[in-house]
């Protein structure tokens, strides 16, 4: 498994943010326990199929850490928000969607991680990497 990304002291490197949380989940509580929302995490967006029709959500990253492309049951709402990858088309790959949405990271040295969930003994036990690929849980 590839490992998530640190700076040279060990310290998360990520755009999004770092999460504290023994897991997805629990960095990302439902808020409610009975009739959870289980919101996706994150949903990248591409243009509609002409100038007049909405942005269509063509990849998403659910409740649970799963990245979805093309997208599955996108919800209504998000945990960390809605990108927009403006110059891709339903078929591109998860790599380029992250790459459209991300351009400065994936076009620097490091290509930090998108978001990391941080246990509560300081370990990254949960990272999105530039490329779309979830690790952990």
């Amino acid at each position: 498994m590839a490992a998530a990304t640190t700076t040279a002291g060990g310290v998360p490197n990520n755009v999004l943010g770092t999460f504290a949380g023994a897991s997805l989940q629990a960095a990302f509580a439902q808020i409610n326990p009975l009739n959870p929302q289980n919101l996706d995490i994150l949903q990248i967006t591409i243009p509609g199929s002409n100038s007049e029709d909405s942005p269509v959500v063509a990849l998403n990253v659910d409740f649970s850490g799963v990245v979805h492309n093309p997208a599955v049951n996108p919800t209504k709402g998000t945990r960390q928000g809605v990108y927009h990858a403006i110059d891709q088309t339903s078929g591109a790959s998860t790599a380029n969607l992250f790459a459209s949405v991300w351009k400065w990271n994936a076009t620097q040295g490091a290509k930090a991680d998108i978001l990391q969930v941080i246990n509560i003994g300081g370990n990254i036990s949960y990272w999105l990497d530039f490329l779309g690929v979830a690790h952990g849980s």
